[in-house]
């Protein structure tokens, strides 16, 4: 099993499950697979979101987002939302767009350089760490970490979470 990557102390975050995750609004990297900006405000309360914090560093969340990139493809016509925000600091940002692209990614990539929206989701900054909100706009899973052997249980996750059972 491979382990999250943990960068700073812990902290409380205010995503927490059965909670409504804080509203944020952040722009795309440079080189990703979209443009413009994504604001999550848009979608909470009837699409599903899955919320991936990842760096161009981190060899598990390649693993991670090998799971998620067909996940979305095949349920983005359901109205899953999807969004990787990088953990990437001000020397490896402009990596995380074309690192993006070469994974597959179509869905978001947004860069979080002052960590407000990090601190407050995914203060430990952790990564691969991942926050599923529901259609009803409530956090419902928060995962720290990725291992390969999660894939069923992520696949069978996201169908439910689509399907509206969490």
């Amino acid at each position: 099993m491979l382990a999250a990557v943990t960068c700073f102390l812990p902290a409380a975050s205010l995503a927490r499950i059965g909670a409504r995750p804080p509203s944020f609004t952040l722009n795309t990297v440079v080189g990703g697979p979209t443009r413009g900006r994504f604001r999550i405000d848009d979608h909470l309360g009837h699409d599903p979101i899955v919320i991936l914090f990842w760096a161009t560093w981190c060899v598990p969340c390649r693993g991670e987002m090998s799971v998620y990139v067909p996940l979305f493809e095949r349920y983005q016509a359901q109205g899953l939302q999807m969004v990787a925000i990088s953990v990437d600091d001000t020397s490896t940002i402009m990596q995380a767009g074309p690192a993006a692209r070469r994974l597959g990614v179509r869905f978001p990539v947004l860069a979080d350089l002052d960590t407000r929206v990090t601190s407050q989701i995914n203060p430990r900054r952790s990564c691969p760490f991942s926050v599923w909100v529901n259609r009803r706009g409530l956090v419902v899973r928060e995962q720290e970490g990725f291992s390969l052997g999660e894939r069923g249980a992520i696949e069978h996750g996201i169908a439910d979470l689509v399907a509206g059972r969490q």
